[in-house]
């Protein structure tokens, strides 16, 4: 779709009339709110009265004075432990502990009594039963977090205990769907920053498709339904992540898990396999699961640098794992293998060292000799090939045979983060975090060569900064500045070396449909690199019963791609009634191969949401909020001018209108005003 003259790709406007008592949305995607009112002993408000806030962890420090209705907010707060007090001349002071979650408002009503003697009354804030926020927002702490069984440790299965959210079933990509929503539609975010892949809309995963860290988690919020203006770029389920920071405590932790063969059940068609092997030899094992080990550790520490201003936290956490494929081989027979050898050197001479070279992957394949042959059917098309006089070939000699083949490869991912934040006075805030993540993914295991494999080396870096900074008691704005990069490059290193031909069969019996050495040489090399820029920044105003807010996400993306397929050649067998015979004959059915001008090409992407939003306390028990969002992504470009498009619309084009000059019947191709190359109406080197 293109946008010609007004750049917008989502308007949404929200009007939400809520009966609560607190602001909703004092909170961007890494933060949270604290909100309240201040009254007497008899209930009433009491405005003016100073109410100070402190970080328990960091020594954070903030102010602000409720106004006329007594009501007062802290926003863009970062999760944590706080406490909120307020002392009053005539009053006690108030002191309330409670804790800010990532997308929340946490109320904190304070109410005052009499002084009579020096005293400080202490309140411990619980979470209400009830939420009151138009969004459906489920909030997982630290200890949450760290609890949750979680295979291989990915942080993207917090979803799956959050309403409304099911496991996709459907198919394609994405984890889950929520609220019937693609599963393509959910937004992954980390700090603020897009954890999500673009190419495919999905959440960035590492080598090992998990997408690590739960060590360094200190929250997640899963926003199933996300009303309000902090919140755009896709319509699913928004899934929020803050890392952990240091406080003035030090802290750390170690775990250590183990996976092995010895806890896992065998697999039911390696189970059958080994029976029939068993059978014929009894020192083969009856059923003896695949060899498998897994080892995954994560340990982190952190503390205070300099007491309530500098703080560090470093996290290192990772797996390295061997895991087998249980795959079922379908191999020619050593008979059919001499006898159709033998055939292609009289038919087809010029392919018979070729042809040789592709049987003999199957004859040096582990396991292909406890292969257990298929008899073949009476008239089938093994039953009734053709070989020359001077080879002896029996009738009903097995044509193909099967066994289990059990292929495996070292995998591997650590991810490495560092943080530190940085109180730089009374008003300022700073954090800066920088993450590597790395590892081996043994991408494709043929069954018959490992020379065959395909790995694929995936690195990626990731650096964030942050500032908050508050202008007086009622204005905070916070900007955040992201770049990350990564690298999904899918390659068979050794393949075309060795026999640069994937085979492709189609028999109507399934028995001689033989298992392909390289059988994925038309799928590498593939991958993409992706650099991604992000700009976000958020600002919040209390103005009497008005909580105004205002931001901007700015994304970037240069996106490299070697998503080209074919570059190596695919050889098609059988496809007609005779494919048996013509494979013994050496003729395949078709070759095909594309000739890529170019395996990389450079694309260029970005998107930009801002947002406006007044939260405005129209009573005590009445709050209306407006929000006004706007969305534009761009169309990509190609940055060496490699895209191609008609000269106009299909039906107008020369050659469509040869092809049909009087909307009646085809042009006679005999005539040259219908002799016409589809190539004219084709604009080729085109940015966009």
């Amino acid at each position: 779709m293109r946008f010609q003259r007004f750049p917008v790709l989502v308007l949404a406007l929200t009007l939400a009339v809520c009966l609560s008592t607190v602001a909703a949305f004092g909170q961007s995607l890494t933060t949270g709110n604290i909100t309240g009112t201040v009254s007497d002993s008899s209930n009433a408000v009491v405005p003016g009265a100073k109410v100070n806030l402190k970080g328990v962890d960091t020594g954070y420090t903030a102010s602000t004075t409720s106004n006329s209705t007594g009501s007062y907010s802290f926003g863009l707060l970062r999760p944590g432990n706080y406490q909120v007090s307020v002392k009053q001349s005539g009053f006690a002071e108030t002191v309330q502990s409670l804790v800010v979650e990532v997308g929340q408002t946490t109320t904190a009503n304070l109410q005052l009594s009499v002084n009579k003697t020096s005293e400080t009354i202490e309140v411990s804030a619980a979470a209400p039963l009830i939420n009151t926020e138009p969004s459906m927002n489920t909030s997982f702490t630290q200890s949450e977090v760290a609890q949750l069984p979680s295979a291989g440790g990915d942080i993207t299965n917090i979803a799956d205990t959050a309403p409304g959210v099911v496991v996709n079933g459907t198919g394609g990509y994405g984890n889950f769907t929520a609220n019937g929503m693609p599963a393509t539609s959910n937004l992954f975010t980390v700090n603020g920053e897009n954890d999500m892949d673009p190419y495919f809309n999905i959440n960035n995963s590492g080598a090992a498709n998990l997408t690590l860290g739960q060590n360094e988690i200190g929250e997640a919020t899963v926003i199933t339904n996300p009303y309000g203006g902090q919140y755009g770029q896709l319509a699913g389920a928004q899934v929020t992540y803050v890392t952990k920071s240091g406080t003035n405590q030090f802290h750390g932790n170690a775990a250590y898990w183990w996976n092995g063969r010895l806890l896992n059940a065998n697999d039911w068609m390696n189970k059958q396999s080994q029976a029939v092997a068993h059978s014929l030899d009894p020192t083969q094992p009856a059923n003896q699961p695949a060899f498998s080990n897994a080892n995954q550790w994560a340990t982190s520490f952190g503390g205070p640098i300099i007491k309530d201003k500098t703080f560090f936290f470093v996290d290192y956490e990772g797996m390295r794992f061997l895991l087998p494929n249980v795959d079922q081989v379908t191999a020619p027979t050593p008979a059919f293998i001499a006898a159709a050898e033998a055939q292609v050197a009289i038919s087809n001479p010029g392919e018979s060292a070729t042809y040789n070279q592709f049987l003999s992957f199957y004859q040096n394949a582990p396991g292909y000799g406890s292969a257990q042959p298929n008899i073949p059917g009476s008239g089938d098309t093994c039953d009734t090939l053709v070989f020359d006089s001077s080879i002896a070939w029996t009738p009903g000699t097995p044509c193909s045979q099967t066994y289990t083949a059990v292929p495996k490869a070292l995998a591997w991912e650590y991810i490495f983060s560092a943080r530190v934040d940085q109180k730089l006075g009374n008003n300022d805030n700073l954090f800066g975090r920088y993450k590597l993540d790395h590892g081996l993914q043994p991408t494709l295991l043929d069954p018959l060569d490992p020379r065959f494999d395909a790995n694929s080396l995936q690195p990626s870096w990731d650096f964030q900064i942050q500032e908050t900074h508050l202008l007086g008691q009622t204005k905070t704005n916070s900007f955040t500045g992201t770049v990350s990069h990564y690298v999904a490059q899918f390659t068979a290193p050794q393949a075309a070396a060795t026999f640069n031909y994937q085979e492709a069969f189609n028999e109507p019996g399934g028995f001689y449909n033989f298992t392909s050495p390289n059988r994925a040489a038309a799928s590498f090399p593939q991958g993409r690199n992706i650099t991604q820029y992000q700009f976000i920044d958020d600002f919040s105003w209390s103005h009497g019963n008005h909580t105004f807010r205002f931001g901007e996400n700015f994304r970037r993306y240069d996106i490299s791609d070697h998503n080209f397929f074919i570059t190596s050649p695919i050889v098609y067998w059988g496809y007609s009634t005779d494919g048996l015979q013509s494979f013994v004959n050496g003729m395949a059915y078709q070759y095909r191969k594309n000739l890529n001008q170019s395996t990389n090409v450079p694309i260029a992407l970005w998107g930009i949401g801002v947002y406006g939003q007044d939260e405005w306390k129209a009573r005590r028990n009445l709050k209306l909020t407006l929000a006004l969002r706007v969305e534009r992504n761009s169309n990509p470009v190609c940055q060496t001018n490699c895209f191609a498009n008609f000269t106009g619309p299909l039906a107008t084009t020369a050659s469509a209108q040869a092809g049909n000059p009087n909307g009646f019947g085809a042009c006679d191709p005999t005539v040259p005003a219908c002799d016409v190359p589809y190539s004219s109406d084709i604009k080729f080197n085109q940015h966009q």
